[in-house]
């Protein structure tokens, strides 16, 4: 598990470093395949980064945004991802041990295929 965390800290380094993002097209999390798409937001608050679409299993990324953005965006859209995968996303509340599950055993192992993708 530690060899795991290292290494997601290497892959963000490079980012932060102003690497070159190359995203997947799609993502596997909780056995299900999420796409990724580029495309930018006509929003009404005037920015948006992210965001996760469940019924479509369709993670969408604004463009327009450094590199950096882009990686820690598909991180939390792959968290928000994971949550309504699991179900946990449709509760009234939130059980502090539930989320914690949920991303032991859907989000990190969706994180480390994608590690392991990159060959970080």
């Amino acid at each position: 598990m530690l060899q795991q965390q290292l290494q997601a800290l290497n892959f963000i380094k490079i980012f932060l470093k102003g690497g070159n993002v190359d995203l997947p097209k799609s993502i596997t999390i909780g056995g299900q395949k999420v796409k990724v798409k580029l495309q930018s937001f006509n929003d009404y608050d005037g920015y948006t980064f992210g965001q996760y679409f469940h019924d479509n299993k369709i993670i969408q990324l604004n463009p327009d945004q450094s590199d950096k953005n882009l990686v820690i965006t598909l991180r939390h859209e792959m968290m928000e991802a994971a949550l309504l995968i699991s179900g946990v996303g449709f509760s009234d509340n939130y059980e502090q041990e539930a989320v914690v599950r949920c991303m032991e055993e859907i989000f990190f192992p969706a994180w480390d295929l994608l590690l392991n993708r990159f060959n970080f």
